[in-house]
């Protein structure tokens, strides 16, 4: 899990994803809460049974609109034999399924590293993004794929610090009260 999370949040920075809007309700404290509270019941079980990403790790299965890490670890944990202790530690935690884990989750996973995100794009960041935009799209040493790839992932974070999806920013004001927490949390898993 741990593994997990850490490289998803290394993928979606470096690649600068975008997230696909979807409709919906701001985080309730108590999602938070609960979330906060089986993370560390979890990661103890994740040492315990070892819980890997059997061969579709995030790398690979990591799409650029998307970022559900939560629901990609569910898929991997449900094959594993410590599966009844994991649904018995969210149930305990406050969650009614493992699927409302994994999309309370994702949620926060998203609101957190969009939170992250935007504390370091700046403006004058995001001049020197644009800056290098230009700079990539003079550059003949690239080849058209790397530099069709980095100029997309460039883009797509400019875009993403000008206008952020409605969901992930209420998503945000939610997660505010618990910064300091999660980012212990977090940081606890690197």
């Amino acid at each position: 899990m741990k593994k997990i999370i850490s490289l998803s949040f290394g993928i979606f920075i470096l690649y600068g994803s975008f997230f696909a809007a979807y409709a919906q309700t701001p985080l309730s404290g108590n999602d938070i809460r609960h979330f906060i509270k089986a993370m560390k019941p979890l990661q103890k079980l994740g040492r315990k049974y070892d819980f890997k990403n059997s061969g579709n790790g995030p790398a690979e299965s990591l799409n650029i609109t998307n970022f559900f890490p939560m629901s990609r670890s569910l898929k991997t944990i449900k094959d594993n034999k410590g599966y009844g202790e994991f649904k018995a530690v969210i149930r305990k935690a406050g969650f009614s399924s493992p699927e409302q884990w994994a999309s309370i989750g994702d949620r926060i996973m998203r609101a957190y590293v969009f939170l992250k995100l935007t504390k370091t794009l700046t403006p004058e960041k995001i001049r020197d993004l644009q800056k290098n935009v230009a700079v990539i799209e003079k550059n003949k040493y690239l080849s058209l794929e790397m530099r069709k790839k980095f100029l997309d992932n460039l883009k797509q974070t400019i875009a993403m610090a000008r206008k952020m999806p409605k969901n992930i920013t209420a998503d945000q004001a939610s997660l505010k009260p618990f910064s300091a927490e999660l980012k212990r949390l977090f940081k606890e898993q690197e």
